[in-house]
């Protein structure tokens, strides 16, 4: 539903993305939970990616891995945990690399046994690790702090006095439901799938209760979420004192390239450019940046001025930028800027010129929505056959009648908000909404995909409109259609931004403290982990 929805882990002093989840539990109220891993990414395994992992490990490693499940791997506080319940939180960390869009800059080998690769030095600073350490090693630290984590959550739960409930069972249910559709997507059992997903000592008792415990956690964590409340005046101090992190301005910017390129000798190699060379193609760049901040103080438009300066300047307009501490958004975010002001910024062999509008906070307010979700099932379609389109539009077509027949159903009803919140627990498709009868609180501009966007924010809109909204997977996301029902506004967006800040930060202080001076023991069961 939301273009995107992460869980966080802290390990070794950086955010390790320990999950990344189906809908369930990952994003609560705009604000990252940490963990929980309770819905694995089923969904984003493929045949050749799995396939891919099996080189990772190593061979002879492989031939002791498997025995018995129980084994004691790992204890914490007293509390031992099985080799594949440890397993399991080694390849969730392992999927958080693997899996990341920017893969790529961690130097994980594919054709290399992670047992003998180390971490490169751009990976060690990603995932603030300061000593050597192979991949194998690294997993194995991260599945132990995950488990730590685990432990310290459950035994808060217990003295808080939360206990296996209806609506967590729903949760652990939802979750084995898709677990199900995916294996049978993949013509395999919830067991093999299982396997290939975690490990060969992987069973569907161990993910059950994998899924249990996270689960508690999880819901201890919301607990304390829940308990921090901010006054608006709280809310107005932390934001005077951090207005950078919150405001956004319109300003434009050609951005000159001052760096000189490298070049190839005879044979191939990379001749790097002189410092004649280097030099000359930075007063290169600021003689064209003074040459447009005269033609913008003629009168020029900016955007016509940097028509002369390609390729060498590049022309960009944020009308919504926001502060990143480089030295174009330091001018931008001055105190003192003024409509208008222009200036030529400096950044080692990048030269800005700037043009500064206006700044302000996000003042419009957030909306509250609910939606019944009728997602178009296109796992037995084949994208290249030639009928596949015809065949595409004719789920197409179905769902959306469904979408229509579940309106018109709601309107010949109650045509209440609680009935409508009844319909999309029986309906939806959308796992992140489909226990809490559809609803989305505090949505903001551009979170959502296009079409449920636009309609939420028409100004129009007003409280008990519905309509029927489609997405058409463009860029790569779901095809479906959205049974709408527009509950409000909300809270101003800045308001909003302000009061995640401080929870986030009064969560990351509560669950540092939480397992702090905790440490996870190995037992013999370790050398069956990876």
């Amino acid at each position: 539903m939301k273009k995107k929805t992460i869980a966080a882990l802290a390990a070794g002093g950086a955010l390790l993305l320990a999950a990344v989840v189906i809908g369930v539990l990952s994003l609560v109220r705009g604000y990252f939970i940490l963990l929980p891993p309770t819905h694995m990414q089923l969904n984003g395994q493929t045949e050749e990616h799995i396939a891919a992992f099996a080189a990772y490990t190593d061979p002879g490693a492989r031939l002791l891995r498997g025995g018995d499940p129980t084994d004691a791997a790992v204890t914490v506080e007293g509390e031992t945990y099985s080799a594949a319940e440890v397993s399991y939180f080694y390849h969730v960390a392992y999927n958080s690399i693997a899996q990341n869009q920017y893969a790529s800059y961690y130097g994980l080998s594919t054709s290399t046994p992670l047992t003998q690769q180390s971490l490169s030095d751009m990976a060690k600073t990603l995932l603030g690790v300061s000593e050597d350490m192979t991949w194998d090693a690294y997993f194995k630290e991260a599945a132990k702090k995950s488990l730590i984590q685990i432990t310290m959550l459950k035994k808060g739960a217990a003295e808080k006095g939360i206990t296996w409930n209806d609506d967590m069972q729903k949760e652990l249910d939802s979750t084995m439901d898709t677990l199900a559709s995916y294996a049978k997507s993949a013509g395999k059992s919830e067991g093999e799938y299982l396997k290939q997903l975690y490990g060969s000592n992987m069973t569907k008792k161990i993910f059950q209760g994998i899924l249990k415990d996270t689960i508690i956690a999880s819901h201890y964590q919301q607990d304390y979420i829940d308990s921090l409340q901010y006054t608006d005046e709280e809310l107005q101090k932390y934001y005077e004192e951090n207005k950078n992190s919150f405001d956004v301005a319109n300003y434009e910017m050609i951005t000159f390239n001052g760096a000189a390129a490298s070049t190839k000798d005879a044979d191939g190699n990379t001749v790097q450019p002189t410092e004649e060379e280097s030099a000359a193609a930075l007063q290169k760049a600021k003689d064209a940046a003074n040459a447009a901040l005269e033609q913008v103080k003629g009168g020029e438009l900016l955007a016509k001025a940097a028509k002369d300066y390609e390729p060498i300047g590049t022309y960009s307009h944020p009308e919504a930028g926001t502060y990143s501490g480089n030295a174009a958004t330091k001018w931008v975010f001055d105190e003192s800027r003024q409509e208008g002001d222009t200036e030529i910024v400096e950044n080692g062999t990048s030269i800005y010129l700037l043009v500064f509008h206006s700044r302000t906070r996000n003042d419009y307010n957030t909306v509250d929505v609910r939606h019944i979700l009728f997602k178009v099932d296109t796992t037995g379609l084949d994208s290249k056959a030639e009928d596949y389109q015809a065949k595409l539009e004719e789920l197409k077509a179905g769902k959306k009648q469904e979408a229509e027949n579940a309106l018109q159903a709601w309107k010949d009803g109650d045509a209440t908000e609680d009935s409508f919140a009844a319909l999309a627990n029986e309906l939806s498709d959308d796992t992140g909404s489909n226990t809490n009868g559809g609803l989305y609180k505090q949505v903001y501009k551009n979170q959502m995909v296009t079409g449920f966007n636009d309609w939420c924010f028409d100004e129009s809109r007003k409280a008990g409109d519905t309509g029927i909204v489609a997405n058409d997977a463009t860029g790569g996301s779901y095809i479906g259609y959205h049974v709408m029902y527009f509950v409000g506004t909300d809270d101003p967006y800045w308001m909003v931004q302000v009061r995640n800040a401080m929870t986030n930060k009064a969560y990351s202080e509560w669950s540092a403290n939480l397992v702090k001076d905790i440490t996870a023991t190995e037992n013999s069961g370790m050398k069956y982990v990876g």
